[in-house]
């Protein structure tokens, strides 16, 4: 059965809007990273059922409105408001390198599956590619749209997708850096994407309160899904392709099943609009942040 296994209340000073989990190549840490608008980025460590504050990690002004942790579980990146990128050792929890996403800012950001790359949304509408050894721009890919407000890589690294605020997905090949599908149906903000594990299908959470699931080679709209009472801010597959968590500012989080598209648990213990939630790399866990301030950690049959 789903269930709550663990609480941090008061986890930071301020509302929590992101958090990423992976498990480190190197010491085997299962490593939860969070950001909040009070500035910081946290580094905690779960272990036992418990959660262990390994790092604060201070730089950022204007709030932590995205975090990543790169596929070896080893480097987190952040962004802000304050228009930078910052890359964190997790290891030794310092600063590795600073990268000014400007002129406005970097809303939201990701790892590349290879770990080489991360991209990063614009208020622009462009999707910023910069080398994680350098920190310098590799390639810019533009939208011809609105403000980027997500983005996914496949985890077959064929495809980048955005999600903009006036509710279009668009989805590059990322080979050519071509524009090959604009997706619509939402009509309002699409805070969070993500692809499935077999890159076959894309889910979006909008401002407009529904989940769509997108056939990523055949470009059209696979379902549509209805259940939160208010935004869906973000939504995220389960590794072994069966289900996805999505989360809202109704207060809840929700497990999906991926092939019958309902919704098989519903989480109350929020006590306000929770901004992520994300699996663990085995698909037991998930953990999710609020603007209560707090973390929480559900166990998940599998």
């Amino acid at each position: 059965m789903y269930s709550v296994v663990f609480k941090q209340e008061e986890a930071h000073e301020d509302g929590i809007w992101t958090v990423a989990w992976a498990k480190s190549d190197k010491d085997g840490m299962e490593n939860i990273v969070t950001g909040s608008l009070d500035d910081m980025v946290k580094c905690w460590h779960w272990e036992n059922d418990e959660l262990k504050l390994r790092w604060t990690l201070e730089g950022h002004q204007l709030g932590v409105i995205s975090v990543d942790i790169n596929p070896t579980g080893t480097v987190a990146a952040s962004s802000s408001l304050d228009s930078h990128i910052r890359l964190w050792d997790l290891e030794v929890g310092q600063q590795m390198r600073s990268i000014d996403a400007g002129p406005v800012d970097a809303w939201t950001l990701t790892f590349s599956p290879d770990g080489k790359f991360l991209a990063s949304g614009s208020h622009s509408g462009k999707i910023n590619l910069f080398k994680v050894d350098d920190g310098k721009k590799e390639s810019s890919m533009d939208t011809r749209g609105k403000f980027t407000l997500s983005i996914a890589y496949s985890p077959d690294t064929k495809f980048i997708a955005s999600g903009a605020i006036d509710g279009i997905v668009n989805i590059f090949d990322l080979q050519t850096g071509k524009l090959l599908h604009t997706l619509e149906g939402h009509a309002m903000p699409i805070g969070s994407l993500c692809f499935s594990p077999d890159s076959q299908l894309l889910a979006t959470a909008s401002d407009d309160g529904h989940i769509k699931v997108y056939d990523v080679q055949h470009a059209n709209l696979a379902g549509t899904l209805s259940g939160h009472g208010s935004w869906v801010h973000s939504v995220h597959f389960c590794p072994d392709n069966t289900h996805f968590v999505s989360s809202s500012a109704d207060k809840t989080v929700k497990v999906w099943n991926a092939g019958t598209r309902q919704c098989v648990a519903t989480f109350y213990d929020h006590l306000e609009q929770v901004w992520q939630a994300k699996y663990n790399a085995n698909g037991s866990k998930i953990v999710s942040v609020s603007d209560d301030k707090a973390i929480h950690i559900y166990d998940c049959p599998i």
